[in-house]
This record gives structure tokens, C-alpha cells and sequence, in this order.
């Protein structure tokens, strides 16, 4: 069967490969069908399965009948012992099925990514039901053995994210999805360093939807405008606008109709953000995080948050570049226009590195942060 480079290099047409890996049984339904299983955890199961099924070679005991023997069969009990040994040496030559066919024998592990899916499945319904079981079954290993065990790490510290890209890449490392923060966030509650993280990464994420939404609604010369009113309503406290109503006079009406069409257009496009509120704008997060992430966002997550640290990674995640200066950002009002300088695209892709590379990268870091500075150039330095 040709590689998929191979492929690729001579045909020209577009793969999909959107689904190499099948659905999450945990997550099914139409506004989850693009929920898949990570790779990491895909050959996590396989590897756990084949050491299920693999035979498991137990070398019989050598018998030793020393226990109450007199003193005079000492001697012919360590010969009946050395031809025993001798024995078990060459049954040890005769055929022995080895790992590369122990693994031969064991049946492969092959996965249906349509399953859980609205196209129509080819083959018997035994068949059917048999794919959807083996991915529901990796759903459960998910659950119960791969979060239990990150979780037991965390709490070991062998496990030590500082912010949160790391936090996304160890998640990623152990074939855990995004989406399963709030489900690990619930279990680690008595920790509270890893709590805040958590917590933070789960509220920036979901502010990071509210902001979009509010972005796809502004016209483009009303950006920085509505990237600093909810700037203002996401760490200030932004209350709503009093409205003051109409006499109903003549005059009133005759002031308004001469306005409005002066305004109209500025209104139309203010109109996508102005109203928003600092209510308004925790209550589209924590409904968000709570649909997503399964996660229920305490009343005091305003307060505890870091705020410099949640500012930087929505700046991150959204590609929002402000100016640089210090914001106080216990006020009302934090930020103005005039402090949103740009606003870049943010493009998911996939930068291939090298792993050794990156482990000794990390490995030097967790040596330079003990103040093993010898131990570090060994890591760090190359040659």
C-alpha cells in the first residue's frame, strides 16, 4: 500500500484528513461533528491493548527440595538442581513465539472513523455495532484511565504546566482534548495553583468566542472601538448606558428626526457592541464555558483571575496587539481606543520540531530552574 507521501507527490487533488482519527463517543451529536480523538491517545489504547493481549512468558521455578533433606543429599540435590537448570536451558532453545510474533498473532486494532457519523455505514449491522464499540471503548479509557492518570501527575508534580501553552501541549502529549478542561479542572479543585490556571485558561478560551462574535458584527473602521469596549467590560465595570426617554413633544420629535439621520450610520455600526455590559459579557462567558467545556465558573472568577496574565493570553489568542503601557486594570474604564494598535490573524498550522530537540530543551529548563548550571550546558550546549 503507498504511503501517503507517496500519494501526494504524483496525484493532485485534495485529502481529507480531517477525520484520520474516529469521533469521540463522549461528545455525538450534530454540534460536535468535528469532536475527534487526538492521535496521542489513539496509539495510547493500541499499545494498552496489545499488553492485554499479549502472551505473558512466566519462567517456571527451578524446585529446590533443601527443606528438611539431611546433610548427605545437599550434594545430589544441587546436581538434580544444575541438571534441572541444564533442562530448562535447552527447552529455552526449542521455538518460542518472540514479541514481533506474539504481536502478529494479536488481532489488529482497526478503528471506522464514520462511525457516530450522519453518513450511511457499508457493512453487516454485527459489523456496525462491533466498530462503535471499540470507539466507545476508547471514549472509556479516555475517561477512566488517561484523565486519572494526568490528574495523578499534576498532583505528583511530574506533570508542571506554567501557563497556558504549556498546559495545551502537555494535554495534547497525553491525548487529552481541550475540551476536557473543565472535566479535569473538577479534579483538581483541592489544588489551588492549578486551579487558577485551569480556571483562567477555560474563561480566556471562551472570551476569546465572545470576542469574535462581537468582531464579526463591527465594520472595520469600528475595530479598535469595540476591541477596547470589551477590553473595558471584561476588566472594568462597564454598566449600561441610562437612556433618557422622549416628552413625546413636537419639538422633541423635530430635534430627532434631524439627528437621526445625521447618526444613523455610526449607530449602525456601534450598535454591534455600545450595549454591552460587564454582566452581560461574564454571563455570554460562563454560559459558553458551561456549554463547552462542561465547566461551572465560580461568582468570585472576576476577582481571582491573574489579570496580566489573562490579558496577555486573550491578546495571544485573539492577535490583538495593545500599546505598551501600564494599565490599571482595577479601573472602570482600562482602555481606550487608542491603545489597540492592531489586530493580526490568528492561523492554526502545524510546525513540525524535532521531539529529542525539545525534550532536552525542556530538560535543560527544569536544570537551570534548580540552579544546576553545569548539568544545564549539557542540555543546552550542543557538541
Amino acid at each position: 500500500m503507498p504511503k501517503l507521501s507517496e500519494i501526494i507527490s504524483y496525484l493532485h487533488y485534495i485529502l481529507d484528513l480531517m477525520r484520520v482519527t474516529p469521533r469521540d463517543s463522549n461528545y455525538i451529536g450534530l454540534q460536535h461533528r468535528f469532536c475527534v480523538l487526538r492521535p496521542e491517545l489513539v496509539a495510547s489504547f493500541v499499545e494498552a491493548e496489545s499488553i492485554k493481549k499479549s502472551p505473558t512468558q512466566k519462567v517456571p521455578d527451578v524446585p529446590t527440595e533443601l527443606n528438611g533433606q539431611e546433610s548427605d543429599d545437599i550434594a545430589s540435590g544441587s546436581d538434580a538442581t544444575a541438571a534441572s537448570v541444564e533442562e530448562h536451558d535447552k527447552s529455552d532453545e526449542t521455538p518460542v513465539s518472540t514479541p514481533a510474533e506474539s504481536n502478529d498473532s494479536t488481532a489488529e486494532i482497526l478503528f471506522n472513523p464514520n462511525v457516530f457519523t450522519e453518513y450511511k455505514l457499508a457493512g453487516s449491522p454485527e459489523e456496525i455495532e462491533a466498530d462503535e464499540a471499540l470507539v466507545k471503548k476508547v471514549g472509556s479509557y479516555l475517561l477512566d484511565t488517561v484523565i486519572p492518570k494526568f490528574v495523578q501527575d499534576l498532583c505528583s508534580l511530574d506533570v508542571s504546566p506554567m501557563d497556558g501553552q504549556t498546559l495545551t501541549d502537555v494535554l495534547h502529549s497525553n491525548g487529552i482534548n481541550v475540551r476536557y478542561l473543565g472535566k479535569v479542572a473538577g479534579l483538581i479543585k483541592h489544588l489551588p495553583h492549578l486551579w487558577d490556571l485551569f480556571s483562567a485558561e477555560i474563561i480566556v478560551r471562551s472570551a476569546k468566542h465572545v470576542v469574535k462574535d462581537i468582531l464579526r458584527q463591527s465594520p472595520d473602521h469600528n475595530i479598535a472601538p469595540a476591541v477596547a469596549h470589551f477590553l473595558n467590560c471584561f476588566f472594568g465595570k462597564v454598566l449600561a448606558a441610562s437612556t433618557k426617554g422622549s416628552t413625546g413633544s413636537p419639538q422633541s420629535k423635530t430635534q430627532k428626526g434631524q439627528k437621526s439621520s445625521q447618526s444613523a450610520s455610526s449607530k449602525k455600526g456601534q450598535s454591534a457592541f455600545s450595549q454591552l455590559t460587564s454582566d452581560g459579557v461574564w454571563s455570554d462567558i460562563k454560559e459558553f464555558a458551561k456549554h463547552k467545556y462542561q465547566f461551572e465558573a465560580p461568582d468570585d472568577v472576576r476577582v481571582g483571575a491573574k489579570r496580566v496574565a489573562v490579558l496577555r493570553n486573550l491578546c495571544q489568542k485573539v492577535g490583538i496587539t495593545i500599546a505598551a503601557r501600564k494599565y490599571d486594570l482595577h479601573s472602570t474604564t482600562p482602555f481606550q481606543p487608542s491603545d489597540i494598535l492592531n489586530l493580526q490573524p490568528v492561523v492554526k498550522h502545524s510546525v513540525p520540531t524535532c521531539t529529542d530537540a525539545r525534550k532536552l530543551m525542556e530538560a535543560g529548563k527544569i536544570r537551570m530552574a534548580e540552579v544546576y548550571i553545569s548539568y544545564t550546558a549539557l542540555f543546552l550546549v550542543p557538541g
